[in-house]
């Protein structure tokens, strides 16, 4: 399945398939990030909780999924519940079409995320538990 498809079987279809790093379904609240695995980690520092890397928080980044990924932080901030679809970049050492391409992604969970954290000049979004995802539904 193409990250593409996964968004629309999720009801918040991507903005642009290029350069979106998540979409929002507004019927229910909810937002929904593309997130790297390798952006996640446990945080002693932060009550030994995993949290995942989503933005830098300087704003340095103005490209258009940078600004898109600010603007889907902003209805988290306000309440809307938040999921990540975990992806994996294609590795050093394999041939890749671009850096920050995905090579593959979690179509069968999405992870409920819960606050979001400013830490060491990033913002991180805190993982709350995993959830089932199957033929278009969320199984909590």
């Amino acid at each position: 399945m193409s990250m593409t498809s996964h968004f629309q079987e999720l009801d918040a279809p991507l903005a642009n398939s290029m350069w979106s790093w998540g979409s929002v379904r507004e019927a229910d609240k909810t937002v929904f990030l593309r997130v790297w695995q390798d952006g996640t980690r446990k945080y002693e520092e932060l009550g030994n909780k995993y949290h995942t890397w989503v933005i830098d928080a300087d704003g340095s980044d103005q490209s258009l999924g940078a600004n898109e990924r600010r603007k889907h932080l902003k209805l988290v901030e306000q309440g809307y519940t938040v999921y990540m679809v975990m992806c994996q970049e294609w590795d050093d050492d394999e041939s890749r079409p671009k850096q920050g391409s995905v090579k593959d992604f979690n179509e069968d969970e999405l992870f409920l995320g819960g606050k979001l954290v400013e830490y060491q000049g990033n913002i991180l979004l805190e993982h709350v538990k995993r959830v089932p995802f199957r033929n278009g539904r969320l199984k909590s």
